[in-house]
């Protein structure tokens, strides 16, 4: 090929496909018009040559997008696999807190029988306790009468005693 571009060996594939690409624009834009028509004659050897540095050049391009393609891959793939181990430790939070509520509203809920039954128990004792108190209030007050009446016998026969013993004296 001769060199009219000033083409260079291919070095930076992406650089380079550019560059070919631009020198065939050249080609084309200095080559000679057919006359009456919009074609244009062009060197079939500059052209082949830049087509073979094309096909050299492309490979390389093409096997950078495919690793590119496949980094991508990998990266949303483990985007993807991130985003699902975030959202099976989120649904795992969840339901242990659901959980938690649960137990915490079963708590709540038990504590409340056991208050209300502890009130019952205790109203039933208070009760149970009135009347043993008032047994037992009953039963001293009775000892207490049964002391009075006792007492007031013993007071009784004293003072008939103490009358005796005045009217003996002779009074």
């Amino acid at each position: 090929m001769n060199n009219r571009g000033g083409m260079q060996p291919a070095t930076d594939s992406a650089a380079d496909i550019l560059y070919l690409i631009d020198q065939l624009e050249e080609l084309v834009s200095l080559s000679k018009r057919v006359p009456m028509s919009r074609r244009v004659m062009v060197e079939e050897e500059d052209f082949l040559a830049i087509v073979d540095q094309l096909r050299v050049s492309l490979p390389n391009e093409i096997k950078q997008a495919q690793r590119v393609i496949k980094e991508r891959e990998h990266i949303i793939g483990d985007a993807q696999d991130e985003a699902t181990r975030i959202i099976q430790k989120a649904r795992d939070r969840a339901e242990m807190m659901v959980s938690q509520h649960t137990i915490m509203d079963e708590a709540r809920q038990r504590a409340e029988e056991i208050l209300r039954s502890a009130e019952e128990e205790q109203q039933r004792t208070r009760g149970e306790l009135d009347v043993y108190t008032l047994n037992q209030l009953q039963l001293v007050e009775d000892a207490v009468r049964r002391g009075m009446a006792v007492m007031e016998d013993a007071v009784e026969r004293t003072i008939d005693e103490v009358d005796q013993a005045r009217d003996a004296v002779g009074h």
